[in-house]
């Protein structure tokens, strides 16, 4: 099942994964998949299952089977480490690069503030390499730059890693959901932060702070009063929730 975000951007079913519908561009859209990151908590002592890669495949794979797209968009943020290429980093890239040139004839990666050394590598699988991205009067950039948004109408980004956390004011049981976050900005456009695709990305809570958010176009432009989330929710779908100041208004009366 499809969700509609805005206009022609949808959810899609109860995953971290976006699908957008252009008369040019049929495509999924992910975001901070963050391969690596295994190998990352080892060199600090903490032994995680190796799930990102398994987990990113199985996100494509059931997208694919619910929507009619033809291109992959990565909005940055594909790997972990910072300063190298790490050798269980590089064999998970490869593999997912080799998968995902065959499930689409075009492949499209944003890049992120982690995607160093990513280039010639997807230079060898002829995946497409950009700092920003056009689509129409859409733009695909990662957040964690400023950027020129003037004759944009839909600007979509990663980086956040945003998230819904709701807490049982009785239980005091604390429940996180990832989310898509529609912000509408003050240049009169619209701007939509994807949830981490990233088994271990769980997402950082969006609030009406701008403290919460890491992106300097969010800290500059957005009107995070109205902005929107869109809750994922795992087996049953993605729920639009009230705006953030509804949200932290309902729960300051619990």
């Amino acid at each position: 099942m499809l969700y509609k975000i805005y206009e022609n951007l949808f959810a899609v079913e109860d995953l971290p994964l976006a699908y957008l519908s252009l008369p040019e561009l049929k495509a999924l859209l992910l975001a901070d998949v963050h391969l690596g990151f295994e190998e990352y908590m080892a060199t600090r002592g903490v032994y995680l299952p190796r799930l990102q890669l398994k987990r990113v495949i199985e996100i494509v794979e059931r997208g694919l089977s619910l929507a009619n797209a033809d291109t992959l968009i990565i909005v940055g943020d594909v790997k972990h480490l910072f300063d190298k290429l790490g050798r269980k980093e590089s064999r998970d890239l490869s593999d997912f690069l080799t998968y995902v040139k065959k499930r689409f004839s075009r492949v499209v990666l944003v890049r992120g503030n982690h995607d160093n050394f990513v280039y010639s590598l997807s230079m060898r699988y002829g995946i497409e390499f950009y700092e920003s991205f056009q689509a129409g009067s859409t733009l695909f950039i990662h957040g964690h730059k400023d950027f020129q948004l003037d004759g944009y109408n839909l600007i979509i980004i990663g980086h956040e890693h945003p998230s819904i956390v709701l807490k049982d004011p009785v239980t005091e049981t604390v429940t996180k959901f990832p989310c898509f976050l529609k912000v509408p900005l003050q240049n009169s456009s619209t701007l939509v932060i994807l949830p981490a695709a990233g088994a271990y990305q769980s997402g950082t809570a969006v609030s009406t702070s701008t403290q919460s958010f890491l992106s300097p176009i969010v800290k500059r432009l957005g009107i995070l009063g109205e902005a929107m989330p869109y809750a994922i929710v795992e087996t049953e779908g993605v729920y639009e929730l009230p705006t953030l100041t509804t949200i932290e208004r309902l729960l300051s009366a619990l």
